[in-house]
């Protein structure tokens, strides 16, 4: 799609779904699933070596949801989707940059608010070597992507130097969180409601893309007039930006 017409379907907000659709393998796709709950669907579509989204759910842990939401647009172009799950009810990334926003304690305030390595770190880079390992895939056209609290752990996760993804998709973050050793130039693709009652969409344009910019990032940002959600327009124009046709930012 190309960004125009994004925009113009951006100009009403879509409603958020009732629930989590969940994934359905009517269409001849794969379900595999992996050790700590991860899940991954390969489309009938997918050729040799296929490109690979590696998704990270919201709070609540629901990694079949955020496969559903994407099942549709695997099949149609031939991605592998992988769900990752947190340990905890969300990314550990998130409750540490709180503690080190708001410090409770002197361990809390030397801890500082940077991102490196963590246990749910572990868990995704575990995840995606276990899919290797039954299905391989193009490491060169490996995305991290994320909704809500995953948008915020893609973000930290996905800037790192020393974790080659293609490109990062936060869909709605929450948090900025600086990164130990960023990768300078890394393409990084961020959308936010505009009337998001769930996480602030001030945060994410005057705290969480000014600091991916200075962090060296190639960042596309494109708010819409909407709420917590990723609509439609919004995912075809960032899986269009990172798997084919390119997409430029819009005003803020």
């Amino acid at each position: 799609m190309l960004l125009a017409a994004a925009l113009l379907a951006l100009a009403q907000p879509a409603p958020l779904p009732a629930r989590a659709p969940q994934v359905s393998t009517a269409q001849a796709g794969r379900l595999l699933r992996f050790p700590d709950e991860a899940v991954a669907y390969v489309p009938a579509s997918a050729g040799p070596n296929p490109p690979l989204l590696v998704l990270l759910h919201g709070a609540g842990r629901n990694s079949s949801g955020i496969i559903g939401g994407l099942q549709a647009d695997a099949d149609k172009r031939g991605i592998v989707l992988l769900a990752p799950t947190s340990r905890g009810p969300t990314w550990d990334a998130i409750p540490a940059a709180l503690r080190a926003a708001n410090p409770q304690s002197a361990l809390d305030a030397r801890l500082g608010h940077r991102f490196g390595r963590s246990r749910d770190s572990d868990r995704v880079e575990a995840a995606i070597d276990a899919l290797s390992k039954q299905l391989p895939f193009d490491r060169s056209r490996t995305v991290l992507a994320g909704f809500s609290d995953g948008a915020t752990f893609a973000l930290a996760m996905g800037m790192a130097r020393s974790r080659p993804f293609s490109a990062v998709i936060a869909w709605s973050p929450g948090i900025a969180i600086e990164t130990v050793g960023p990768a300078h130039g890394r393409r990084v693709f961020v959308s936010h409601g505009r009337k998001d009652p769930v996480l602030s969409f001030e945060v994410d344009k005057n705290e969480i893309v000014p600091l991916l910019e200075r962090e060296g990032a190639a960042v596309t940002f494109l708010p819409f007039d909407g709420v917590h959600e990723a609509p439609r327009a919004v995912k075809d124009a960032f899986l269009d930006a990172v798997f084919g046709t390119a997409v430029s930012s819009s005003p803020r």
